[in-house]
Parts: structure tokens; sequence; C-alpha cells
């Protein structure tokens, strides 16, 4: 069967997507039984409910781009890791070169890079091309094609069960300082709609997603001294992903990290006054390394980098008010790109990410989907204001590390992606990353006077996996 859109469709085989579709479910299965294991049976069911989830996900979002969309991102994709996984077959060493180089020739991007090379074995050439970072999940999909032979649905299943993996991580995070949630977290984390989807199949998001969540896991991990070396190759791996793929967010993730790592010795001092002394000077010292961080990874960050982020946040909003957009755009209003002029459009930015779209702007089904899942986070965040008080949010968030971390990555997060992104399309997706963090960190803020005295300290509570 031909799918796709005309000039890039790709033929997929029934008698190799049914099978090994199936070898694969039960591989993961193994794999779970085998390595993934908790202390009780709530966390089992959570962890195998999500699981199952999950590879409905995995089957639906491809049929669903097969079916209803007739194409797109993950079709294209699709496309350009298969000519990877047929040259393989057919020419070993120039597989091995896009693999290892991607689209570089002596470290400068050459866009059609052995083109006749492909030619002369019969194969067409990337639709990705011009986009390294695109061309990096194809690269990465074309070892798991060679692995699935060549099945769409099972090599969008290995992405998946990454990024569902990652997101356990974050759960048995979660649960370690909040065990009292261990039910509600696992609906706040493994069970989102929105990321459920979205974080599934053959695409950037899963990648992002599932690295992100070993990446704060593991990072908590060196923070506690736990595996140090096995955590620091976590670590560096997943922060490898993000910079390869969207490395916005891990610009996100360094801002948070340094407000983590400063919230976990604000907690240990006792005294109120001294706190309220010393948290300016460590504030505007842990915000000077970030930025010396931030502009170390300038050339790795390329259009997200500091120095560039600005001048783009403005062309994106400039662009989104072209016709081409039809009613998925939206827009947050004109700015120049100055500090001065992001700072102003903050608040709708953060707002637009949390909370948009709203019921009244849905005009398909998925959108709808996304705007019932908006409304109930609005509902959430509402409740959670209420029952703690505004006045009170800074000191519960500086007792409480993890959720201090979760309250910056989101603010900053979500103000980096309302600045530059064009339609909600998009949006539902660019989001997910941090839907397990903020609707945890609002579950628990709405709920604190249910935490245990012990558990509203840092401590160090018994492994949950081995």
């Amino acid at each position: 069967m031909l799918v796709g859109e005309i000039g890039i469709q790709n033929e997929i085989f029934a008698e190799v997507e049914y099978p090994a579709t199936l070898i694969f479910i039960a591989l993961i299965y193994f794999i779970c039984k085998k390595y993934i294991k908790t202390e009780d049976i709530e966390s089992s069911k959570s962890y195998y409910n999500g699981l199952k989830l999950k590879i409905i996900a995995s089957i639906a979002l491809p049929l669903i781009y097969i079916f209803y969309y007739g194409g797109g991102d993950t079709m294209t994709y699709f496309h350009d890791a298969l000519l990877l996984q047929k040259a393989f077959w057919r020419d070993p060493a120039l597989y091995f070169d896009f693999l290892f180089n991607g689209m570089t020739e002596n470290g400068v991007v050459v866009v059609w890079k052995s083109y006749f090379k492909f030619r002369q074995i019969g194969l067409d050439f990337f639709v990705f091309r011009s986009d390294e970072r695109a061309m990096f999940v194809v690269r990465l999909a074309s070892v798991f094609l060679i692995l699935t032979g060549g099945s769409f649905v099972a090599t969008g299943l290995i992405f998946s069960f990454f990024c569902y993996n990652g997101l356990w991580k974050v759960y048995l995070l979660f649960i370690e300082y909040y065990s009292v949630f261990k039910k509600q977290l696992a609906y706040t984390i493994l069970f989102v709609p929105s990321a459920v989807f979205w974080g599934s199949g053959i695409l950037k998001d899963p990648i992002t997603l599932g690295a992100l969540c070993f990446l704060v896991y593991y990072f908590h991990s060196l923070m506690k001294r736990r595996k140090v070396l096995s955590s620091f190759i976590w670590c560096f791996v997943s922060g490898y992903l993000i910079l390869a793929v969207k490395p916005y967010i891990f610009n996100a993730f360094i801002i948070a990290m340094g407000c983590w790592m400063l919230s976990n010795y604000l907690v240990k001092i006792k005294s109120v006054i001294f706190k309220g002394l010393i948290f300016p000077f460590l504030l505007a010292m842990s915000a000077g390394l970030i930025f010396l961080s931030l502009d170390a990874f300038s050339d790795k960050t390329g259009q997200y980098s500091l120095d560039k982020v600005m001048d783009e946040a403005v062309l994106v909003q400039n662009d989104l008010k072209q016709d081409y957009y039809g009613g998925h755009r939206f827009d947050i209003g004109s700015f120049e790109p100055t500090v001065g002029g992001l700072l102003s459009k903050a608040p709708i930015a953060i707002a637009t990410t949390l909370y948009r779209p709203f019921i009244w702007e849905a005009d398909n089904i998925f959108i709808m989907m996304s705007a019932l899942e908006s409304t109930i986070i609005i509902v959430f965040t509402v409740i959670a204001l209420f029952r703690i008080k505004l006045h009170k949010l800074q000191g519960i968030l500086l007792q409480n590390p993890l959720l201090f971390f979760s309250f910056i990555f989101s603010l900053f997060f979500a103000f980096s992606v309302g600045l530059t992104t064009a339609n909600f399309g998009a949006l539902v997706r660019y989001k997910i990353p941090l839907m397990p963090f903020y609707l945890s960190m609002v579950y628990i803020l709405s709920n604190y006077t249910k935490v245990p005295l012990q558990e509203k300290v840092v401590i160090s509570p018994k492994t949950l996996v081995t």
C-alpha cells in the first residue's frame, strides 16, 4: 500500500507490519517483566496501564497520519529513514557515512551530499536534507528500521517505549517525595492524553520528552550521589539527544536546574531572616552561571541561543499573521526584539502555552481534545491558587525543591514556546515536555495540606526500582 503525500510516498507491506509490530510488543513486555520492578501492586498497575495506552497511541498515530491527514512529518521521517535503511543493504559505507556525519562533509553542511550515489543505487533523496535536526531523527530512525525490517509501526513503538520509560522515571521521582499521591500522579504524568499521543511514533517529540525526563531523573540522582557514573552517562546521553533535536528544551532545563540546586541549599537553612537575606545573592550568582552555561552551548542551540531568540520570536510572530496558517493561527501581538519587548509579552505567552487553545478556538477533533485538556488545566490551576493563597506560594516552592524546579521549568519553557510558536497544531505538540511537571506541581499544590509533615522536607527515601 502506498501512503503519504505525492512525491514522498512510501510503500507499506502488511506482511512486514503485522508480524514486526506483534514481535516488538511481545519484546517490550518481556523487557518490562524482566527489568522493570516496582515495590507494590499499585505502582505495577499504573506502569502497565500506562504502557498499554502508549502502545495503543503508537499504533493509532501512524494510522491517523495515513488515513486522516494523508501525510505529515512522521511520514516524511519514515520516507527519509527508509532511504537510509535501504542504503544500508545496498551500500553500507554510504549508510554509515550518513549515520555518523549526517549531511555534513568536513564540518560543513552539504545539502546535496552524495545525491548521485543514492541515484546510482536506485534510491530517492531526502526531503529533510536542509534540516540537520530533522535529519538526526531520520538517522536515528534508520537504525531501528533495520532492526524492525522496515516496519513503520514497530519503529514508532521503539520511540514510544523510550519516551514512556522516561515518563516512568519522572513518576518515580515525584512519588519518592510525595508518595501519598501515588495514584493521582500516575494521571498527571503517565496518562496525560496529549503526552501519550504526541509522545509516540517517529517524531521529534517522543525523543525529546523521553530524554528530558531521563535527564531530570538522573540529574536528581547526581545531586543525591546515587550511582554517580551511570547517572552521569544518562545525563550526557539525554542532554545530547535534546541538543541534537530541540535545544530550546535544554535552555529551559539549565535555568530550572540552577534554581533546583539553589533551593536544595536554601531548604537546609533554618533561619527565615537569613534565608530571605541570602536568597537574592544566591539567585543572582545562579543566574550568572546559567547565562554563562547558555552562552557556552550557543553553538549547539542555534536559533534558540540567547542572542538569537529575540529576533526569532519577532519573525515567527510576524509570520503567523500570514493567510496560510488559516484558522489554526493565533497572535499574541507585536513586540520589539529587545529584552523589554519580550518581557512585555511574557504573561500572554505563558498563558497561551499553558491554557490554550480554548474550547471556542477548536475547529477539528484533535484541537478540541487539546482544548478540553487545557480547560481541565485551567480549573486545577485556579483550585491550586485558591487553596494555597498566592502569598504562600513562594514559601511552599522554596521548601520543596522538586516543585520549585517544576515551576521554573514550566514558566520558562511556556514563555519560550508561546513566543516562537505560530499555530495551535504546533502548540499542542511543542508544549508536552512541560505537562508532567506542571500538572504534577499544580495537583500537589492544590492538595498540599494532605502531604504528611515528613514529606514536606527534603528527604532521601528508599529507592523504588532496581
